[in-house]
């Protein structure tokens, strides 16, 4: 397989692979539309939050350029012209990853699948993070082709890898200094959160190098490129303050980042607290990553051990980094297993290959066809969501503070056009974690519910009709009614609010 036809079929599965399990509809697809659409309405990031009444304070909002630009996007080309985006993101990412891997291109290929499949389940949908995915493989591409450029040749380690003796540092080349790193850490902090991540694998890559150089493995960028580096991470830790909140951004991404293993969110969760098939593949490729360090004739370097350290001890605190994890891991697993593989003799039949891109373009046509449709949408939506009940709030015109399922939350939100408040949404960082535990007191019918409604005013309920809250609430007869019913959801009403619930009609 040359490489040309290579890249087409790599393309190729993947847009069928991520467009077949991707995830229609994501629920903070919904809040990221009604946070962009109030910016564009507002011609400004800094608003009182306008869709929930628990924590009506300023939102410091560390991805409002995303959202802003997922707004404009809808606005545009509606539902569908995101969902293509989120698919195209995601394939990108592993395209780049793709074409800095260190091996034969159907070695390429299929590993570039094997990791995909494996970080597919935990993406997402339609969600600043998938920019995060694409900017954090583009660093490890550019990264892993200044460690070629050291080597001399695109095949870098085709020897016998760390056992190797490091080059001279007066013989490294010289690398130009990367100003556009601190302009792209500057973009980023606009984007989304996960530009520490990002910091920290750079900042691991200069310990790296140190490393490498003292044990005489290969590869070594050298101390210029260090020193260089250093520098330009001092620059981007000026330049991630420059958004519209200051410092205070990079201050709450903090906060995020430490309150994120406390909520009880799903994606949060660690990994090993999980019995998802999603872990037990992602375990696989761990230990085929493991088994590929040990026997390869490439054996690890620091940089390898390192990332792999970092990426692992985040995986196991929370199950949404395994993507990043597959991102970044088959770069190495792909050079280990083309050290491993002898040398072909008789290379396919030129049909065979040229066969199997045709094939895996028409599979890719097939199920975008299939899946990226407005009727395929309208199902999801009323299959997923209250459509039906919002739909009927919307005629009335209801108004008031409403408890609803924290997956419902945004698209409530978004189709009320913040007219019903919602008790939280997606944004579970955005949130005290009292409030989301309140939350959770509420909406499972746990001893205090009552209290936490009373205490938060909520005026409306909109859940399941199998929700705990939804049988609680038809218990009391004389407090709340049911205004509004259907096989998706019920709607119920405060009878004595302190703020009467608004119905016209």
């Amino acid at each position: 397989m040359d490489g040309r036809t290579a890249w087409l079929t790599a393309t190729a599965v993947l847009v069928a692979l991520f467009a077949a399990a991707h995830p229609n509809l994501d629920p903070d697809m919904w809040w990221h539309l009604a946070v962009g659409n109030a910016i564009l309405h507002r011609s400004s990031v800094h608003f009182a939050d306008p869709f929930s009444f628990t924590h009506p304070t300023l939102w410091v909002n560390a991805q409002w350029l995303s959202e802003l630009f997922f707004a404009a996007l809808h606005r545009w080309m509606g539902v569908m012209g995101l969902e293509f985006l989120a698919v195209l993101l995601k394939a990108a990412a592993f395209l780049v990853v793709f074409s800095t891997m260190d091996a034969p291109p159907l070695t390429r290929v299929w590993v570039t699948l094997l990791f995909a499949l494996g970080a597919l389940p935990t993406m997402g949908g339609v969600r600043p993070q998938l920019f995060s995915y694409l900017l954090i493989a583009a660093l490890a591409c550019w990264l892993n082709r200044c460690r070629q450029q050291m080597d001399g040749t695109r095949d870098a380690g085709r020897g016998t890898g760390a056992s190797q003796p490091s080059p001279s540092p007066d013989l490294s080349p010289r690398f130009p200094f990367p100003f556009w790193l601190p302009c792209l850490f500057a973009l980023w902090a606009n984007l989304h959160s996960f530009y520490p991540i990002a910091f920290v694998l750079l900042l691991l890559a200069v310990f790296a190098d140190a490393w490498n150089e003292r044990k005489g493995w290969q590869p070594v960028l050298g101390r210029n490129w260090r020193r260089q580096m250093l520098m330009a991470l001092a620059l981007c830790l000026v330049a991630v303050n420059l958004t519209p909140f200051g410092w205070h951004s990079v201050k709450q991404v903090i906060v995020n980042i430490a309150q994120s293993s406390q909520l009880p969110i799903e994606e949060w969760k660690p990994a090993t607290a999980m019995r998802h098939p999603v872990v037990y593949l992602w375990a696989g490729l761990l230990l085929l990553w493991v088994a590929m360090g040990a026997w390869s004739p490439k054996r690890m370097d620091a940089l390898e051990f390192l990332w792999g350290a970092f990426l692992t001890v985040n995986a196991l605190s929370g199950v949404r980094m395994i993507a990043l994890w597959c991102l970044l891991m088959a770069l190495f697993v792909a050079r280990h297993i083309a050290a491993l593989l002898p040398a072909s003799s008789n290379p396919l039949p030129r049909w065979l290959p040229n066969m199997v891109a045709a094939m895996s373009v028409g599979l890719a046509i097939a199920i975008l066809a299939q899946k990226f449709s407005p009727n395929t949408f309208l199902r999801e939506e009323r299959k997923t969501y209250p459509h039906d009940a919002i739909a009927w709030m919307n005629r009335h015109a209801v108004s008031g503070n409403c408890l609803t399922r924290y997956d419902w939350g945004g698209y409530v939100a978004w189709k009320t056009e913040g007219r019903v408040k919602v008790f939280v949404d997606g944004r579970a960082d955005f949130y005290p974690l009292k409030v989301m535990r309140d939350f959770m007191a509420a909406y499972s019918g746990s001893a205090r519910w009552r209290k936490v409604l009373e205490g938060y005013g909520v005026t409306l309920v909109l859940a399941p009709p199998d929700a705990p809250i939804v049988n609680l609430l038809q218990l009391c007869p004389d407090e709340w009614r049911t205004i509004y019913r259907d096989r998706r959801a019920v709607l119920l009403v405060r009878r004595r609010a302190k703020q009467p619930v608004k119905i016209i009609g």
